[in-house]
């Protein structure tokens, strides 16, 4: 009778594990929730990204205000595409720096985040993509301008792949 009850101990202490990892394990692999939509590409859908995506970011305005233009470069794929807010459209690594080392040394501008978010697309490529709302001091044609700026950045393998900034100028102040 010991045995029979031993053993029916066994086998439920063992049915209990079993079940607790397939719980574990069905947990795991559930889908992320979604949100949103790709104009034109409805199979996309938008989950969140992750901070680390959003710290590369993070670092690469941080470079710009202390222009350190190799440590802007490390952060940048080599294919990189930037499409600025006056219209600029730059590709490549090189012409990227070509363009930071006279727009750095002209407008010294410098950034002050406010916020940002990251979004990816769990069936995609791996991008992941940053919203960055921010405002930015620079110098333009010797007049000191404060903007807000919003960047929609693309992050893959921890570079810079892509990104868009809009500006808005802020009122005069009174």
């Amino acid at each position: 009778m010991k045995n029979q009850i031993l053993l029916l101990l066994l086998v439920l202490a063992f049915g209990c594990t079993e079940q607790a990892t397939k719980t574990e394990t069905t947990q795991a692999v559930e889908a992320p929730k979604t949100v949103g939509f790709m104009a034109g590409n409805e199979s996309v859908k938008w989950a969140l990204g992750s901070d680390e995506a959003i710290d590369v970011w993070v670092k690469w305005c941080e470079y710009h205000n202390t222009q350190e233009i190799d440590k802007i470069m490390a952060l940048a794929a080599d294919n990189i595409e930037v499409s600025g807010p006056e219209g600029e459209y730059i590709k490549g690594k090189e012409a990227l720096k070509g363009f930071l080392e006279g727009w750095l040394g002209a407008a010294n501008p410098k950034f002050k985040q406010q916020w940002a978010t990251a979004v990816t697309d769990p069936n995609g490529n791996g991008m992941q993509w940053i919203h960055n709302a921010y405002m930015v001091d620079m110098t333009i044609e010797g007049q000191q301008v404060s903007e807000r700026h919003f960047a929609a950045v693309g992050v893959k393998d921890n570079l810079i792949q892509q990104f868009w900034i809009y500006s808005g100028k802020l009122p005069a102040s009174e």
